[in-house]
């Protein structure tokens, strides 16, 4: 019979109870008591002796983190990559309990964090929390583990497995507030389906798997896993409307003295005319813009109309192209925190390092 472990980690949320007039709060034990039937359910079905340790994720001071999600900061994405980085050679998979509202950043911050893992980090949460009637909370955490410990196919990286679906981290969004099925795989396919039995999309988890193998070998060991994950994010994000002026884009440079900007733009990345004196301006104090598009589910290419045509002409700034909010911002707020060089950055988020965006080329009629 197969041996697998599993560190459950704890950050709070909703899953936790941290909801408006509720004053109780289930701990990271309180998780591990019931996950007695999914462990029997991995070996009776799958020959698997499942053992999961339940931690409740603690910061620099050994104090516990319970936060509403809304409360997630860079120093907990830290605390979660350093906690997997040090427990990594005794245990097969990590699962992160998480509130919803920031749930896609955390899943898509780590995708840039570890290099070139080689185990899963299974991040998920609930709509209602796991002591409230009519909990989703059980059902999300028994799928995080079943996928954590899928025996058919490796899975590798940070994937976001909620109500149905199991997402690429970098694609994990938030698409309601009230449904079951909150989120949904960002523009892509999604790497599959979970219910009864679990539906992997194969085509698309190699796909994901590869990411973490770019650049560096794979790690089998805590000493060879790279983890990269100070952010800064000293970042302008914006969306634009008629009328925003250069007097108010350029200050938000000489006043707060900000690294990076991200705006939202109309159409395919068509940044009004009137503003491209500000994009003159970032361009030349070397601070890397990206735009991206208001509409949903649109994708910024600054190819359909001639002001974001006259934008790549000048390379002024950089298409996010199909990228979620959620991976721009953690990606952009990554490289500034690895302290790379202007040019790097453009090139860096222009390129799809984790699947965080597919670049759409103009095809020829």
């Amino acid at each position: 019979m197969a041996q697998k472990s599993i560190l459950l980690l704890s950050t709070g949320g909703t899953i936790a109870g941290n909801v408006a007039g509720n004053n109780e709060h289930v701990d990271a034990q309180g998780f591990s008591e019931l996950l007695s039937n999914v462990t029997v359910m991995v070996k009776d079905q799958w020959n698997i002796s499942l053992k999961v340790t339940a931690n409740d994720l603690k910061d620099r001071e050994g104090e516990v983190v319970n936060v509403d999600s809304s409360n997630i900061l860079p120093l907990h994405w830290e605390l979660l990559s350093d906690t997997i980085h040090e427990n990594y050679d005794d245990y097969d998979a990590f699962v992160i309990t998480h509130g919803t509202n920031t749930l896609g950043y955390t899943a898509s911050a780590l995708s840039f964090v570890f290099e070139n893992i080689n185990k899963p980090v299974i991040v998920t949460g609930s709509q209602v929390p796991i002591d409230f009637p009519g909990s989703d909370a059980v059902m999300n955490l028994d799928n995080a583990i079943r996928v954590a410990v899928w025996p058919f196919h490796p899975i590798r990286g940070v994937v976001t497995v909620f109500g149905s679906h199991i997402i690429s981290g970098t694609r994990s969004k938030k698409n309601t507030e009230f449904d079951y099925d909150a989120f949904k795989s960002f523009s892509t396919g999604s790497l599959g389906r979970i219910g009864r039995i679990i539906d992997i999309n194969e085509e698309n988890l190699m796909k994901h798997n590869a990411y973490y193998e770019k650049g560096s070998e794979i790690a089998f060991s805590k000493e060879s896993l790279i983890v990269k994950n100070h952010f800064d994010m000293n970042i302008a994000s914006l969306t634009e409307f008629p009328g925003l002026t250069n007097e108010f884009l350029i200050g938000l440079h000489k006043h707060s003295h900000i690294k990076g900007v991200i705006i939202r733009a109309f159409g395919a990345g068509d940044m009004s005319e009137h503003l491209h004196e500000s994009l003159q301006y970032f361009q030349k104090n070397k601070i890397p813009v990206i735009i991206t598009t208001q509409a949903p589910n649109g994708n910024s290419n600054f190819l359909v109309n001639e002001p974001g045509q006259i934008i790549s002409k000048n390379k002024w700034a950089i298409p996010a192209f199909d990228m979620s909010i959620e991976a721009q911002t953690t990606k952009l707020a990554w490289l500034i925190g690895q302290k790379k060089s202007y040019g790097e950055m453009l090139e860096i988020m222009s390129n799809n390092i984790k699947g965080e965006l597919n670049i759409l080329k103009e095809r020829k009629q």
